[in-house]
């Protein structure tokens, strides 16, 4: 049976949950305050420079017209002890008085908590439903040890393993539960990745269903890889580009002319010498800040990725049909032996919508 700490916590990472996707580089963070047994204050950390966790759920406690002297604070990360675009939050819990603060994890961008709450008297315990933690901040924790945001690569299939027919025909392999699903889904990440090649043939917008704010734009960023930058100005990537940003990374730059046309529309321009090499992409995006990025591109990119290793997650949407041969996942050599292929388990039971099957996997230990 789980007690009141486990679900006081849990409680608190429901809460960071629905701030996936709008917060980075910051962690999307939850906090709930609690008296005598009953939460008396909650908050999370909604956008970047705005108020923290541990903050705003003062300012609602206070609003509810309750004192959060004698509280204990649960939080999904250590409270911050720096001065960043925000005050430090050890120095507002120290200041509303309360008792006790519980930690799932540790904050190793900032200095130990722990220390300077004692100081102030008040109790700390970190631990609490830490692994669940770890996996709530895991592309932020991710772009902190490594540089690199957190990838999680998506694709449709059919069962007999093909993204696209032979002439490049994919729509639609998956049921339209499915579509709503993915484009709901994509809220939780920081960038939507794909090539240069997907733009062109497809000419996606890919939108988020009721787009989260990020500062003062809509929506992921929307990420767009290849030799050259020379999306057309009419693609739906372009005409949205205010509404919500979109960054070409190119190792060739367009034309003067395009390149203004591009820049006028919103669409950022970022230079690499490879963007054929993942891991440079990846380093690239890390050093934006970007936690959480959700590769959707085409059986060139994830060969890429999953060739350099990167996904740490995958989400497969398994469709009920069958070609009988057609364009595979990751197009490519691949390893040569079957105990050289990466392993995955299941971060949660299959899920059926509609007629296609959503695999949510992650690597295996």
């Amino acid at each position: 049976m789980a007690t009141s700490d486990q679900l006081f916590m849990r409680r608190a990472l429901r809460l960071a949950s629905l701030s996936l996707g709008m917060t980075w580089p910051n962690p999307g963070v939850g906090c709930v305050l609690v008296r005598d047994g009953r939460v008396i204050g909650e908050g999370r950390h909604r956008v970047c420079g705005e108020l923290h966790a541990e903050t705003a759920a003062l300012v609602d406690c206070r609003a509810r017209g309750n004192d959060p002297a004698g509280a204990t604070a649960y939080v999904t990360l250590a409270p911050c002890t720096r001065h960043g675009r925000q005050p430090p939050c050890v120095e507002a819990l120290r200041a509303a008085r309360v008792a006790r603060v519980v930690a799932a994890i540790a904050d190793p961008m900032q200095d130990d908590a722990g220390a300077a709450l004692a100081a102030a008297g008040i109790a700390y315990e970190v631990g609490i439903e830490d692994d669940h933690a770890r996996h709530l901040h895991g592309g932020f924790l991710t772009r902190l040890a490594t540089g690199m945001p957190r990838c999680t690569g998506k694709w449709a299939m059919t069962l007999d393993g093909s993204i696209a027919t032979a002439g490049g025909d994919s729509r639609w392999i998956s049921s339209p539960e499915a579509l709503a699903c993915a484009r709901r889904r994509r809220r939780a990440f920081d960038a939507i990745l794909i090539g240069m090649g997907t733009a062109h043939r497809d000419d996606p917008a890919l939108a988020a269903t009721r787009p989260r704010r990020h500062g003062a734009v809509d929506g992921p960023l929307r990420v767009v890889v290849g030799a050259r930058a020379d999306l057309d100005p009419g693609a739906k990537l372009v005409t949205s580009a205010r509404a919500q940003p979109v960054l070409a990374v190119c190792a060739e730059p367009p034309s003067a002319a395009i390149a203004r046309r591009l820049s006028e529309s919103g669409v950022e321009l970022a230079p690499l010498a490879d963007p054929h090499d993942a891991l440079a992409v990846a380093r690239e995006l890390g050093r934006r800040g970007l936690n959480e990025v959700l590769v959707e591109g085409g059986a060139h990119l994830h060969a890429a990725f999953l060739g350099a290793r990167l996904y740490q997650r995958l989400e497969i949407y398994l469709g009920a049909s069958t070609l009988g041969g057609g364009l595979p996942a990751a197009a490519g050599i691949g390893a040569a032996l079957i105990a050289d292929g990466q392993r995955w388990e299941p971060e949660e039971p299959p899920r059926l919508l509609g007629s296609t099957t959503l695999l949510r996997l992650r690597r295996a230990l």
